[in-house]
């Protein structure tokens, strides 16, 4: 997009969404900014507000959105409009649960039958919309939402930091050794759902190799060592991944609690998340990636960098206004992850 120029030492590499809420107390949010690339620039900030921002949007996307995006000051040098639709729609209901946990996308329901539940009436930009089963990616083959190293506008390309939110294995795969080079860089992906899985193992191991960090959910980690019947510890897991080259592997357990090991100290600690969050928000794992990567980069301390996470991550809120998430001060922020290093356990 062009009116952007400004050098940013993060790039940030993702999906951009629109997103329909059905939230836990029946009210019904549609068609607002979403996306893990949004939530980690979120998480970013307010330690730095322009990150650079790469994503393919298509033809449908609310043009409305990105000049919010240009607005609050992030530059979309590499942001992509394609001259075709790209499913950029995200249904998410929540439900309340002993648990706690949002309940995205978790009802066999239909997507229409959920609002007809909820009393609300089906959002006309939801037509057309199919609520399937989990993409599973390929080693190979592109997809319409594939990003490559020439998707990269060359004022990135000398990024410092680059954070791969989830997307397909082949951009994961690619784009590290596009920017692996001479000059030493923090290269962060946060693993997607789509090639967790056994059969994916060997591509997996190439993934991580050389990697600053990994950052994966319990569960997509237990489907990836499924096939390993000897293996069922979620530390064996992330000691693993660090043999197969990664520096530092961040696992966001089932009851949020965050899990995280260095390869220079090789032991496992846990942070769990603050009190006062009754439940995971909205974007809440893109924002603790954002917010880790930049931690890491100013303190170059991995526990340090788990407690900027959780501290950012506790101040996110369900407003439905995502900027406003924006709005936090760097005194608060850093006087929680203070906090929040203190409770680390390992």
């Amino acid at each position: 997009m062009a009116g952007e120029s400004n050098y940013s030492p993060y790039v940030i590499v993702g999906k951009l969404s629109r997103d329909f809420i059905l939230t836990e107390d029946g009210e019904d949010i549609n068609d607002i900014p979403g996306g893990h690339l949004l939530y980690t620039a979120i998480g970013m900030s307010p330690w730095e507000r322009n990150p650079g921002l790469v994503a393919k949007v298509g033809n449908k996307y609310p043009q409305e959105f990105l000049d919010q995006l240009r607005k609050y000051g992030f530059s979309l040098h590499g942001v992509k409009k394609v001259d075709f639709d790209l499913e950029q729609r995200h249904f998410i209901s929540y439900r309340k649960s002993s648990e706690q946990q949002p309940a995205a996308n978790q009802s066999n329901r239909s997507v229409l039958s959920q609002y007809v539940h909820a009393g609300k009436p089906f959002p006309k930009a939801l037509l057309g919309y199919n609520k399937s089963a989990s993409v599973i990616s390929s080693v190979t083959e592109r997809t319409s939402e594939t990003v490559l190293a020439r998707d990269i506008p060359p004022e990135f390309q000398e990024a410092r930091c680059v954070h791969l939110c989830p997307l397909d294995y082949l951009s994961h795969n690619l784009l590290p050794q596009a920017f692996f080079g001479t000059h030493k860089r923090t290269i962060t992906i946060h693993a997607s759902s789509a090639y967790m899985y056994p059969h994916f193992f060997e591509a997996v191991k190439t993934l991580v190799n050389g990697l600053t960090a990994f950052f994966v959910r319990e569960q997509y980690l237990l489907n990836l060592f499924y096939e390993k019947y000897r293996i069922k510890n979620i530390d064996d897991m992330m000691k693993i991944l660090l043999e197969y080259g990664a520096e530092n592997i961040i696992v966001k357990m089932n009851d949020r609690t965050f899990r995280f090991i260095n390869r220079f100290d090789n032991r496992v600690y846990s942070l769990a998340p603050d009190e006062s969050d009754d439940m995971e928000k909205l974007g809440s794992f893109s924002c603790f990636c954002g917010a880790y990567v930049v931690g890491l980069n100013t303190t170059y301390d991995y526990k340090k960098a788990a407690a900027y996470g959780a501290a950012r991550e506790s101040l996110l809120r369900n407003e439905w206004k995502p900027f406003h998430n924006l709005n936090v001060f760097e005194t608060l922020l850093m006087e929680k992850a203070r906090i929040m290093e203190n409770k680390i356990e390992g």
